[in-house]
């Protein structure tokens, strides 16, 4: 049977999808004829009656959804503080994980409309998010969160990843490091794309040299990518007192690799992490990091959903990007 979308509907009647969505969630400036029109199409197509019954009343209830594009990240580790600062709001958490899968991502929203949430957070599998912002239709508001949505007309919530790479580059001069790497993986999100940049332009301002090890295999094994990554970079020719890694996990497989050559971290190499991760603060890894304030995310995104409650009278979209702060452990050494 074929799927039915919102976009299914729109296509057999010939409105937008913003229409249809309107018409489904019972909006005031969709009239009545059209609604009652759209009502009878999706039941005919088969698209969720049941969603189609339960948003025709009015209401919200006291939960906060919120879908990631994949909790094995930093975007897991964020559900703890936000549920700690969703109950001192007296709410609730309704978590999703995309997968990276963008219909997977739409499946989730839908539900949460179902269920009736009053807000939704959202870290994107990219940067277009019309599907979701047509699935919602202006019911809740929505914030989004990380580098993929940086729009100026939407509610975000970002880490400042500039800043962020400047610090370790700053941190890792500081300790008497001149050749510094640095090691991705393969995705090139906006974030690994902003601390790159900074890397390079902090680098170069100093006079030193740049080196990225962008890593090619994108099989989703962040330390298996951090230990191929040490091996290019040895086979580059170049020497390296210091390895950045874009994210904590990638600095442990650098860290597994450099054992697996005999190498101690941080008396023959050190490395700084990205994230401030669980893992992070293992004490085998003792991973020195730049760490996202994740309280204070919480907190913000909850903020925001709260203050635009008011369909009819929502404030301007709010635009945070939080500073992240060094965390020293024991895998960076000073030298000579």
């Amino acid at each position: 049977m074929k799927h039915v979308t919102i976009k299914t509907i729109a296509s057999e009647m010939g409105l937008s999808i913003s229409a249809v969505s309107k018409a489904l969630n019972n909006y005031p400036d969709i009239n009545e004829d059209t609604k009652e029109a759209v009502v009878a199409k999706a039941l005919e197509l088969g698209y969720a009656p049941n969603m189609i019954a339960r948003n025709l009343v009015k209401s919200t209830s006291n939960s906060i959804g919120i879908v990631v594009r994949d909790t094995s990240t930093i975007y897991g580790e964020l559900l703890k503080p936000l549920s700690e600062a969703a109950l001192k709001r007296n709410l609730t958490i309704v978590m999703g994980d995309s997968n990276r899968n963008k219909a997977r991502e739409l499946s989730h929203v839908r539900a949460m409309i179902e269920s009736r949430v009053m807000g939704l957070i959202v870290a994107p599998v990219d940067t277009d998010t019309s599907e979701l912002e047509a699935a919602v239709a202006g019911r809740f508001p929505i914030v989004y969160l990380g580098g993929h949505v940086t729009d100026a007309s939407k509610n975000f919530v970002s880490v400042d990843s500039d800043y962020g790479a400047s610090l370790a580059v700053d941190y890792l001069y500081e300790k008497g490091h001149r050749n510094i790497a640095l090691i991705a993986d393969a995705k090139n999100t906006t974030s690994t794309k902003m601390k790159i940049f900074a890397y390079k332009r902090e680098m170069k301002r100093r006079g030193l040299e740049p080196a990225v090890f962008n890593d090619t295999l994108d099989d989703g094994n962040l330390s298996a990518a951090g230990r191929r990554q040490v091996d290019r970079m040895f086979a580059s020719g170049r020497s390296f007192s210091a390895v950045f890694a874009v994210k904590d996990m990638l600095a442990a497989g650098v860290m597994q690799a450099l054992k697996d050559r005999n190498l101690s971290v941080p008396e023959d190499i050190s490395v700084l992490g990205y994230d401030g991760s669980e893992v992070s603060a293992y004490p085998m890894i003792n991973l020195t990091t730049i760490a996202q304030p994740k309280e204070q995310i919480a907190e913000l995104l909850l903020d925001i959903i709260l203050s635009h409650q008011n369909e009819e009278k929502r404030p301007a979209p709010e635009h945070y990007y939080v500073k992240p702060e060094l965390v020293e452990r024991k895998s960076c050494m000073r030298i000579e």
